[in-house]
């Protein structure tokens, strides 16, 4: 296993190439379940993701960004209900404050499915589409090809490897949590399998006029939202993650060549009573020398029509006990919050809130003032 540079905090590095060798598993179940109850954030190597897969997304980065506003501007969020598409410089809002970055969000290719029960057969046997949240769950906006070509091809199959890696992943986690392998495989197998979604981020330089430095942020502070796992790419040598020890302080989580940095999410905190720590963190605005600084964030998706007590009962006893026994750290998710207590009003509210412009557009004043009280 490679080890966190020594003069950074210690975020643990898990070897995944150990979970084929018996001598080797029962260190790297010990390390996971240390992360699972304690650290919430982890590295993983070996990973068995292509490099070139990733090489070959990464690549494009600076392409897609670089295309001209009145381009990027045609695939803006603001065209998408599904919250898909193009955000520009500091147009997204995390804590009511503007994060500092341009992005791209994607997901899984999916039909929009909300109110078409009747036409698509997708829907069929399914009674409940016409709930607002499935409004969320759609198509993507892609680039067209002589924007950049193989953008779509690189961005299918980077998707595809992450997909199978958060499953594998899942698995182990199962494992270290003393649980069946499997427990969770319903997740994503079901007659309607979830939408994933990943972001392209970009953080160019903050302005040198800013006028408090400390007031500005890349992204601010938060538990993720938008998924089971997130599994994050670090592009290059650039800095800026960091994320909350239990004793209040920020650590910082560089890139580790070769890694991807995984967090568990708000739901798995809420579904396991706090056991498994959802941890707070965030990324500081670039300085105005700096280089842009690019990610790549996959939030694995759950079903929107279940609820957070429904995944509770996946979660045997024991593993939720373990809060209470003081194994895992405190500060269980507003996520368990009686109101949001399901996936879709939950990933709706989280959208609504981070792109309120969008969110009038698509689903109405009365719907956007509900959802921000």
């Amino acid at each position: 296993m490679a080890a966190p540079n020594p003069s950074h905090p210690p975020i643990p590095v898990l070897d995944l190439s150990q979970n084929f060798s018996s001598s080797d598993r029962s260190s790297l179940l010990t390390q996971l379940q240390d992360a699972l109850f304690h650290t919430g954030f982890l590295y993983i190597n070996n990973h068995g993701v292509n490099e070139s897969t990733i090489n070959n997304l990464v690549d494009k980065l600076p392409l897609l960004f670089d295309l001209p506003p009145e381009l990027k501007n045609g695939l803006s969020k603001m065209n998408s209900p599904h919250f898909l598409g193009y955000s520009g410089y500091a147009e997204e809002t995390t804590l009511g404050k503007k994060d500092l970055r341009e992005q791209w969000d994607f997901g899984s290719d999916v039909p929009a499915i909300w109110n078409c029960r009747a036409i698509h057969p997708e829907a069929k046997g399914i009674d409940n589409y016409e709930r607002l949240y499935w409004r969320l769950r759609g198509p993507n906006q892609w680039p067209p090809e002589d924007w950049i070509s193989g953008f779509r091809d690189a961005y299918m199959k980077y998707h595809a490897e992450i997909q199978d890696l958060s499953y594998r992943f899942v698995h182990l986690v199962e494992e270290a949590l003393g649980i069946p392998v499997g427990t969770f495989d319903s997740f994503w197998k079901g007659e309607m399998q979830p939408q994933h979604r990943i972001k392209l981020i970009k953080y160019p330089p903050r302005s040198p006029i800013a006028k408090d430095e400390k007031e500005e942020q890349g992204v601010g502070a938060h538990k993720d939202s938008s998924g089971w796992l997130t599994f994050l790419y670090q592009v290059g040598k650039e800095e800026g993650l960091e994320v909350l020890g239990s004793d209040g302080k920020w650590i910082e989580a560089p890139p580790v060549p070769g890694t991807f940095v995984v967090n568990f999410g708000n739901a798995f905190e809420a579904a396991t009573e706090g056991a498994v720590k959802a941890t707070v963190h965030r990324v500081k605005a670039r300085s105005p020398t700096s280089s842009p600084r690019y990610s790549i964030p996959f939030f694995q998706g759950l079903p929107l029509d279940m609820t957070v007590s429904e995944i509770r009962s996946y979660i045997p006893q024991f593993v939720r006990n373990l809060r209470a026994h003081g194994k895992a750290t405190d500060g269980v998710s507003a996520f368990l919050d009686s109101r949001w207590d399901s996936l879709g009003e939950s990933q709706l509210r989280k959208w609504l809130r981070s792109h309120e412009d969008v969110g009038r557009k698509w689903y109405g004043n009365k719907v956007v003032e509900y959802y921000l009280q």
